[in-house]
C-alpha cells in the first residue's frame, strides 16, 4: 500500500512543481537566469520533497486513520498545499485554470488520513481559491465566484470523499486482518505471535531505570479437568481465566495467550518485585472466584502457578527474560503448584571473571541442553536444592557451606549430560550395561565442575552423592562419616523426591510411602540421624501428615 502512496504523492508534487517550470513568467525566468535564486528555491522544493515523500511513506507502512494525528502528519501535508498555493501566487494569470493544482493536495491528504481529512483540506483548498479571487470585494463578487468555480469545488469536494472513503475502507481492512492475526480468537487476549513481536519492542525501551518484567501463568492440573469435563468446558474455563486477567493485569501491561492452559503478562517500566506482587494477586483472584466442576480438583478449586522474571535484573535479551520466566514457573510447579516463584539461580551469586565466568556460562548452557533431553532433571534439581537446603539449615551449617550446598544440589546431575535421550527416558527398567552407564554421571558430573575454579569445592560432593551410608552405593563405596557432609544430605533430598516424583521407568510414591522408605533404609543408605531431621521438617510442611519422628 505504501508504495501505491508513495507514487502518488510524487506525480502530485511533480505535477505542481511542472506547472511552475511551464509558466511563461518561469520560463523566462529560467531563460536568463539559470542560475537564479528562485529557481535554486524550486529545485529545493523538489528536491525536499521527494525526501519527505519517500522517507514518511516507507516508515508509514500502514494506515494512520486511527492514529494521533502529529506535527509530521501536518508538516507533510501542508508541504503540498504551500507549494500549490505559492504556483498560484507566482504564476497568477498567465495560466489558465491553474486552480486545478489545488486537487493534488485535496488528493494527497485523503489517501493518507482518510474521508474527513480529505473533506476538511477540500473546504482549505476552496476557501484559498474564493479569497485569493475576492480579495476585497463585496458579497456579489464572492456569489460570482462560487458559481464560476462550482464544477470544481464538487471535484474537490467528490475526490476528498471517494479517495477518503477508499482509504478508510482500506485501513479497516488491515485493522481487521490485524487483529485476527494477533489476537487469540478463543479468549480475546493477544496470541503467541503477538507476543512475540511486542516482547522485542519492549526490550528496546527498557533499562536499568525502567526494568521490563514478565509473568508466565500456568492452570494447575488443568489436563484433569479437561479429562473430567471435556474440553468445551475446559475452554469455558480458559475464556473466564482470560477475563479474570485483563481485569488484574489488562491496564497495565500486555496480556497474551501463550498457548494451551499458559498466559503471559508483559510489564513495562515495572521491576520484579510490582511483578511478583501483580502474579500474586491474579492467583489470588483466581482461587477465590467460582469455576464449573472446580470441586473436582485436586485442591477442590481452580489454581495457577506464576514464574517472574525481569529484564535486565535476569536476562540480557528478550529470550533469556521468556526462558528465564519459564524456569520459574516450572520451579513453582515442580515444588508446591499453587504460588508464585521469581526467577533464580545459585550461579547469580558467583563473582566470577575471565575464564572461571566463560566455563561456568558454558556449565549453565549444559544445563539447558539436559533440560531439553530430560526435563524431569531440571525440575528434579531445583527440588532437590531446595530440600537439601532446608536440612543445612536445620542442622545448622554456616552460611558458605550452605551456599556450596545449593550449587552442588543444583549441579548434582549435570553428568547426565553423557547419557543418551533413549536411556534418560526410557520407559522399561534398565539393564546391566545402560545402569552401568547411568551410574558413571557421577565422574562425569565432577569432572565437568571440576574445570570451573570456584566450585571445585563442591567436585567431591558430586562425585559422591550416590555413596550409602553402609558402603554400598557407587562410585567408591564410601561409609559412614568419610561419605562428605554435603553429599549424605544430597542423597537424602535426591531420594525422597525421587520417590515422590512420577518418572518415564517407574510411577511415583506417596509422602507417606516415602517416608517409610527413608526411615527403613537410615543407617543403611542413608546418615540416620540426618533422616530424622529432614522427616522432621516434611511433618512441619505437610500438616495433614501425622508423623511421629520417636517411632
Amino acid at each position: 500500500m505504501h508504495e501505491y502512496l508513495t507514487t502518488t504523492h510524487m506525480l502530485c508534487l511533480f505535477t505542481m512543481i511542472w506547472a511552475l517550470v511551464l509558466s511563461n513568467r518561469m520560463f523566462s525566468m529560467i531563460y536568463y537566469n539559470a542560475t537564479s535564486i528562485r529557481f535554486s528555491f524550486f529545485f529545493a522544493a523538489a528536491l525536499l520533497g521527494f525526501i519527505l515523500i519517500t522517507k514518511y511513506n516507507t516508515k508509514n507502512t500502514s494506515l494512520r486513520i486511527d492514529a494521533r494525528f502529529t506535527w509530521v502528519d501536518f508538516l507533510y501535508i501542508s508541504f503540498p498545499l504551500a507549494i500549490a498555493v505559492f504556483t498560484l501566487l507566482i504564476v497568477g494569470g498567465d495560466a489558465h485554470n491553474l486552480e486545478v493544482i489545488l486537487l493534488l493536495p485535496v488528493i494527497i491528504t485523503a489517501s493518507l488520513l482518510g474521508k474527513k481529512a480529505g473533506m476538511a483540506m477540500a473546504a482549505v483548498c476552496t476557501s484559498i481559491i474564493i479569497f485569493s479571487d475576492m480579495g476585497l470585494g463585496s458579497f456579489g463578487q464572492f456569489i460570482i465566484i462560487l458559481e464560476s468555480n462550482l464544477i470544481l469545488f464538487s471535484v474537490m469536494f467528490i475526490i476528498a470523499w471517494f479517495v477518503g472513503a477508499q482509504t478508510d475502507l482500506n485501513a479497516q481492512s488491515r485493522q481487521q486482518l490485524t487483529k485476527l492475526a494477533s489476537v487469540d480468537i478463543l479468549t480475546g487476549l493477544y496470541n503467541y505471535g503477538y507476543f512475540y513481536e511486542k516482547i522485542n519492542d519492549y526490550i528496546q525501551n527498557a533499562s536499568e531505570k525502567h526494568p521490563l518484567a514478565l509473568i508466565i501463568i500456568d492452570i494447575d492440573y488443568f489436563k484433569h479437568y479437561n479429562d473430567i469435563h471435556g474440553h468445551p468446558q475446559g475452554d469455558q474455563l480458559l475464556v473466564m481465566f482470560a477475563d479474570i486477567l485483563s481485569a488484574k493485569a489488562g491496564q497495565r501491561g500486555l496480556t497474551a495467550r501463550y498457548g494451551g492452559d499458559e498466559f503471559v503478562v508483559v510489564l513495562p517500566a515495572t521491576d520484579s518485585g510490582t511483578a511478583l506482587q501483580l502474579a500474586e494477586e491474579i492467583g489470588t483472584a483466581v482461587r477465590s472466584s467460582s469455576f464449573p466442576g472446580q470441586e473436582y480438583q485436586p485442591e477442590g478449586k481452580i489454581t495457577v502457578s506464576c514464574g517472574v522474571a525481569a529484564y535486565p535484573t535476569h536476562a540480557r535479551n528478550a529470550k533469556e527474560l521468556v526462558n528465564y520466566a519459564d524456569q520459574a514457573l516450572y520451579r513453582a510447579k515442580s515444588l508446591d503448584k499453587n504460588t508464585v516463584k521469581i526467577y533464580f539461580s545459585v550461579f547469580d551469586k558467583l563473582d566470577l571473571e575471565g575464564d572461571d565466568k566463560e566455563l561456568l556460562s558454558s556449565t549453565r548452557t549444559l544445563l539447558a541442553v539436559i533440560n531439553a533431553k530430560d526435563r524431569y532433571t531440571y525440575g528434579h534439581s531445583e527440588r532437590v536444592t531446595d530440600h537439601a537446603i532446608k536440612l543445612a539449615h536445620r542442622i545448622g551449617l554456616d552460611q558458605e557451606q550452605i551456599q556450596l550446598l545449593g550449587y552442588a544440589s543444583f549441579l548434582h546431575d549435570i553428568g547426565k549430560i553423557e547419557i543418551n535421550r533413549e536411556i534418560l527416558n526410557k520407559t522399561n527398567k534398565l539393564d546391566a550395561g545402560e545402569l552401568a552407564i547411568v551410574r558413571q554421571h557421577c565422574q562425569w558430573g565432577s569432572d565437568i565442575v571440576k574445570a570451573v575454579k570456584i566450585l571445585e569445592p563442591i567436585v567431591p560432593v558430586i562425585l559422591h552423592h550416590h555413596e550409602n551410608y553402609d558402603g554400598t552405593g557407587y562410585p567408591a563405596g564410601l561409609r559412614g562419616n568419610d561419605i562428605p557432609l554435603l553429599a549424605r544430605i544430597i542423597r537424602i533430598a535426591d531420594s525422597f523426591d525421587a520417590m515422590i516424583s512420577h518418572r518415564p521407568y517407574k510411577e511415583n510414591v506417596s509422602i507417606v510411602g516415602a517416608i517409610q522408605e527413608l526411615r527403613l533404609k537410615a543407617g543403611t543408605l542413608y546418615d540416620g540421624k540426618m533422616v530424622e531431621c529432614f522427616l522432621e521438617i516434611i511433618a512441619e510442611e505437610q500438616d495433614t501428615i501425622k508423623i511421629n519422628i520417636c517411632n
